[in-house]
């Protein structure tokens, strides 16, 4: 460990394998707590690098609870947070309209950290039980197209990190480890994250770490999602290419909203503005969700264009199927 260290002091990019190793030793037990900060804060002052970043990723996959659920089919919906914008939990209901459409979906997440509702909160303020073993998963998976995979369950490894983490009290690199390392191995994924500077980055780790088809966002106002309230800049990886764009709300002949319409102080306020969205009722919520579920559609296949997605994301909550599908999961989560 005293070698690594001594290159990220001296400001020196680790080569895959080296930070395969460092990380190894973290999440094992091996390294003491000084050391682990020591390796933490000194990656963020020279600079996280892209092989950084796959090189822990895939230690952490390794180390995390896997299992095979969804053939390859299954895709995530998952941001690094960290926006400090406090808007509903929009990731999460765009999930349960995406699958509703068709899409299946294994939404790795946990609770809040930047916003006022993560998904675990927001699903439990839905009533869904969100403790499950692997079999009670696959069963939900299989009746219902939909499972949450409770972060902290998964990654029982990350124990040896928290400490450090909470005392440090600052983004590290592990901030940017979760949309990356999706127990169920995820191939299809649309990744939200905090700061523009990551697009290209995590394309390209998506791209080492053999993923299928990605889209990596950020909008315009800061937010790790398509927003609403401008543009989105949006870096996609696909068949081994990645190409980089811009979408807006305009260009699917929707109007621009303020981030105050989309804001939720709580997972309760999170929910009712979802519900309202999923009975129909037309809001930049509703907006926020069909762009959002719409991008889901469209890498899960079930569609060819965002635009088709946008377009087939309204008709399934004005139609009610949205909110049978959230009722379902919440049904079955608890009856298991």
């Amino acid at each position: 460990m005293k070698e690594v260290l001594k290159k990220i002091e001296d400001k020196i990019d680790l080569s895959l394998d080296e930070m395969k190793e460092a990380i190894n030793l973290i999440m094992s037990g091996e390294a003491s707590d000084s050391d682990i900060e020591s390796f933490l804060v000194g990656l963020n002052k020279k600079g996280i690098s892209k092989n950084e970043i796959a090189g822990a990723a895939s230690v952490m996959k390794e180390k995390s609870l896997k299992f095979s659920i969804g053939e390859g089919k299954n895709i995530d919906t998952c941001g690094t947070g960290g926006t400090g914008l406090h808007t509903f939990n929009c990731s999460t209901a765009s999930s349960f309209v995406a699958a509703a459409g068709g899409a299946k979906i294994t939404k790795h997440g946990n609770k809040a950290i930047s916003s006022k509702s993560g998904s675990a909160d927001f699903l439990t303020e839905a009533g869904a039980d969100i403790g499950h073993d692997r079999d009670k998963l696959q069963s939900i998976f299989d009746k219902v197209g939909f499972i949450f995979l409770f972060a902290p369950l998964h990654h029982e490894a990350m124990k040896h990190v928290m400490p450090v983490r909470q005392r440090i009290a600052e983004k590290t690199i592990f901030n940017l480890l979760g949309p990356h390392t999706n127990p169920c191995n995820a191939k299809k994924q649309i990744i939200g994250v905090y700061d523009k500077k990551l697009l290209n980055t995590f394309s390209e780790v998506s791209k080492s770490l053999e993923m299928d088809h990605v889209l990596v966002v950020h909008g315009s106002d800061g937010l790790d999602e398509i927003t609403v309230t401008g543009d989105t800049l949006v870096s996609e990886l696909n068949n081994h290419k990645i190409s980089e764009y811009t979408i807006s709300p305009k260009q699917f002949g929707l109007s621009n909203s303020s981030l105050e319409e989309i804001y939720a102080n709580s997972a309760e306020d999170s929910l009712m503005l979802v519900n309202e969205a999923f009975a129909g009722e037309k809001s930049a919520v509703q907006d926020m969700i069909a762009m959002n579920s719409g991008a889901a559609l469209y890498i899960a296949s079930v569609v060819n264009s965002i635009g088709d997605g946008i377009e087939l994301s309204y008709e399934l909550m004005d139609n009610g199927k949205a909110a049978d599908k959230l009722a379902a999961y919440v049904r079955i989560s608890n009856t298991l």
